[in-house]
């Protein structure tokens, strides 16, 4: 299965080869690029950046990854556990926080997941700023590569 990234998100099924599926060093490598946008980008005064999730069995495994990755990014996290897309929408906004990330693959089957991104309005990014979040992300893995 190809992994689709898109400016509505990075979505593909759970596991399976990095790059080909959403497994956890595509989460951290696509998290990070979206932590380090934020940094770049943000308005906001705080370090905050809210999480939520749908009940999807991959869930748990994709937001303790996503979590760990922007902690370790520098942020906090306010994870809001199970809640809808506009939940985490709203919450962006009540939180004050720089961002926030939705996993949900919406209406994909079961073994689909979604990392959806939100800017400190608590709304999807555009073109350009999604555009650019996977510019890091690319940016990354050259960087890795070079290192080897």
């Amino acid at each position: 299965m190809t992994l689709i990234k898109s400016i509505s998100g990075i979505r593909g099924t759970v596991g399976g080869r990095p790059g080909d599926t959403l497994n956890p060093l595509d989460i951290v490598k696509f998290t990070s690029a979206y932590a380090t946008f934020i940094r770049r980008t943000t308005q906001v005064k705080t370090n905050k950046i809210v999480v939520g999730r749908d009940a999807r069995l991959s869930g748990g495994m994709v937001r303790d990854v996503v979590c760990g990755t922007l902690t370790g990014m520098g942020f906090d996290v306010v994870d809001i556990g199970l809640a809808t897309t506009p939940t985490t929408e709203v919450a962006v906004a009540m939180e004050g926080a720089c961002g926030g990330i939705i996993i949900t693959a919406s209406h994909n089957p079961k073994m689909w997941n979604a990392l959806k991104l939100l800017n400190e309005k608590g709304e999807f990014l555009n073109q350009e700023e999604g555009n650019e979040v996977l510019r890091l992300a690319e940016a990354s893995l050259q960087a890795i590569d070079a290192f080897h």
